[in-house]
């Protein structure tokens, strides 16, 4: 068990090359962690902030679960996506249009987790070497680049981990997901991804 309480994704070994971010990633079997997303609207003085937990079982079981200001839960297991919003206090299953977008977005989470950049058509992968270092996901099709402009994965400079994501949008606005808490290769309960709870 490997417990991390500094804001980073994955353990220690990263060599700043694809192969090296590859293997490093391809050994982390479970993640769970505590995470701020600031969402920055041209329109707001100031971001909306959120704030919940984040699960992840290899190869691509997710729950991504918002507890704060509004509760709502995503759960993806065996391939298949189902979304819960807090409604007169109960979980209430979400059947709306937007399930099998969110199903792609979630494929493409699970992928990057293991460390696929290059394996995904919809993004062109580039690695910077700063400090800290970066991967920088761009559109490769012009109607998603409709949509995002680019999302930047921030490595810590000393574990090579992932600390935040932020995603750009054409219009100007941003989401930027910071992650805390993290704790690696821990056994997760298998009701994690099939139960709202």
């Amino acid at each position: 068990m490997v417990i991390m309480t500094m804001p980073v994704l994955y353990g220690a070994g990263w060599a700043g090359n694809w192969e090296s971010i590859r293997q490093t990633m391809s050994q982390i079997h479970s993640i769970s962690a505590i995470f701020t997303q600031k969402k920055n609207l041209r329109i707001l003085a100031r971001p909306l902030v959120s704030t919940g937990r984040f699960y992840y079982h290899a190869p691509r079981d997710l729950r991504w679960e918002y507890t704060a200001p509004i509760k709502n839960v995503l759960l993806v297991h065996g391939g298949k996506v189902a979304m819960y919003i807090w409604v007169k206090d109960a979980f209430t299953r979400d059947e709306g249009p937007q399930i099998e977008a969110t199903r792609i977005v979630m494929e493409q989470i699970a992928s990057w987790l293991r460390g696929n950049f290059h394996d995904n058509r919809a993004f062109i992968p580039s690695l910077t070497q700063g400090n800290p270092p970066r991967i920088i996901l761009t559109p490769a099709h012009h109607g998603l680049r409709k949509l995002i402009k680019s999302i930047t994965l921030t490595l810590s400079g000393t574990s090579g981990a992932i600390s935040t994501i932020e995603i750009r949008e054409p219009q100007g606005s941003s989401t930027v997901i910071e992650f805390s808490h993290i704790a690696l290769n821990t056994p997760l309960s298998g009701t994690t991804f099939e139960k709202v709870r």
